[in-house]
Formats: C-alpha cells, structure tokens, sequence
C-alpha cells in the first residue's frame, strides 16, 4: 500500500483551513482522515474512523479536554470540520469502570457530552478512542488486516506477524465492550503503535497525524506482505455440466428446504425471499476447488 501523504499537500491543506477558523492540529486531522477514506482497500464509504484529542476553553474560560471524533455515517474521504463532532473526554473516560452499557444509554451519554448540541451523532466507537491515550487515532477495516485475522487462527497470525508493533484485540462487539478490550491490550503493550481489531479491523495512533496515518500505511504493508507468502489462485473454477438448471427452477426447491414450521405463520410456514446473485466473483468463489477450507 502506498504512502500517499504529502507535506507540501499537508501545509496547504493547513493554509486553506487556517482561513477558515480551523486550527493546524485539526486541519492535519481532516487531511489524514481524508487520505484514508480515499483508499477502498482500507475504507468504505461511511465505514472508519479517525480522532483528535485537544484541550478546549470552556464559557467559563476553564480549559477541558476534548476528543474530536468522526460523526456516524460520515465519509472519511470527504470527512469536513462540521463531520467531527467534540465530545467532553473526562466523562467517557470514566466509562471504563463500567461493566456494561447498553447501545441506548451509549448514544444518550455521548449525546449529552457534545459541546454542541445540534453536531451529528459521535461514532459508535468513541469509546474506544477515547480509551486511548493517543492525541490522533485512526480506525479502519483494512481488507489485507481482515484477510489474516478472519482465518481460523486469525488471533495468533496476527500476533506472529505484529509482534511488538501492533497489539491483538480478541473479538468483542463494538461499543463499550471493544473499548474495553482494546485499552486492556493497549496497556499490556504500552509500547505498540497500533491495535488489530480481531475480526474487526485496524487502529493506529500517534502523537501527530501523520505519525497516525504512516503506522496505519506500515501495519497494512505488514499483513500483505504475509499474505504474498501463500500468494496463488486459491479459488479456481471447477468444470460445470452442460444444460444447468436456471434460478427459475431452482428457486422454489430452495424457498422449500429452507422453509420452517411456524403456527403463527399463514399457511404454517415461516418462508424466506431469496435474492438471486450470479455474477462472475460469485460464481468464481462458489465454484472454487478449495472452497471447504
């Protein structure tokens, strides 16, 4: 993967946002996130995430720390000042005694922390952000990083591949749960520059914005020069008989086997809709030779 940032974009970059009131340290933060949410191999759209951590001066005059943090359902490559809402840190910090949270007081306790309450939604990943110590964070679903951790010893690759560079998170469900998890790896590798979300995808941090985003470009580097070791056509297709049935006939035997008894169903059934997919990428996979591995 190509390290696509540029100091000379990065000083502009700042130039354009200075004049409109958005600081340096904000400015690189919109340029890294951007530079991620570009590259399809690490974000889809709406998908990552990326963060800064600043102190602000509250009405009062008192100084309070702030976490900056993509809005829900905003797009990195696109992400503006209005798409990072800031979020009081203190209070989501104290979150980590918690033992448990549910989505709703999730979403109201984050709500309630805005500084401005009309900003849209924080992610649903602040906590684990903030959890963090890092000034920058960046979070993506590197498809190279979900390539080795989604085999079936995807956690202990990971570990052989990053040793004391990135920390391995086992499984948890984003939300408080993750967050959790993650700052206990953080804290048990103090030392790494980034953590592999199992089954997930890949956090990276650093005290400047370009430290953040150049460990996320190395980490990813890393898993795909693993992955370039086994490197072949894992999935070739298989020979097929002449004259196959079409989704026409098929489908009504499969709407059957897969219907199941349910009294308070019309007719008994609880029946499903099926939708048909037979593209050339489907075809390859579902075809392939190795396909019970």
């Amino acid at each position: 993967m190509k390290n696509r940032w540029s100091d000379d974009e990065a000083r502009s970059w700042i130039a354009q946002c200075d004049g409109n009131g958005i600081d340096e340290n904000l400015a690189l933060r919109l340029y890294s996130a951007r530079l991620l949410g570009q590259d399809r191999d690490l974000v889809l759209h709406g998908g990552g995430n990326a963060s800064l951590k600043r102190y602000l001066a509250d009405p009062l005059g008192d100084e309070q720390a702030v976490l900056f943090i993509k809005g829900s359902g905003w797009d990195m490559a696109r992400l503006e000042a209005a798409g990072l809402p800031a979020v009081r840190l203190a209070p989501l910090q104290r979150l980590r005694s918690l033992s448990a949270l549910d989505d709703l007081s999730m979403v109201n306790l984050l709500r309630g922390n805005l500084l401005d309450t009309q900003a849209p939604d924080p992610s649903v990943e602040t906590l684990l952000h903030a959890f963090l110590p890092a000034t920058f964070v960046d979070h993506t679903h590197a498809s190279a990083i979900l390539a080795l951790s989604d085999q079936p010893d995807g956690d202990g690759l990971c570990a052989d591949v990053f040793a004391d560079v990135a920390a391995v998170v086992p499984y948890a469900m984003s939300g408080l749960a993750l967050a959790k998890a993650a700052a206990e790896a953080y804290h048990g590798q103090p030392d790494c520059r980034g953590l592999i979300l199992a089954k997930h995808g890949l956090v990276s941090f650093g005290d400047t914005a370009k430290a953040s985003y150049e460990t996320m470009i190395e980490l990813v580097n890393m898993a795909e020069q693993r992955l370039s070791w086994g490197q072949g056509k894992i999935y070739p297709s298989i020979a097929l008989p002449e004259n196959l049935p079409g989704a026409a006939a098929i489908g009504p035997v499969l709407r059957g086997a897969l219907a199941r008894a349910d009294e308070d169903m019309p007719g008994g059934f609880h029946r499903v809709v099926l939708d048909y997919r037979g593209g050339g990428d489907v075809l390859n996979y579902v075809n392939g030779q190795e396909l019970s591995r």
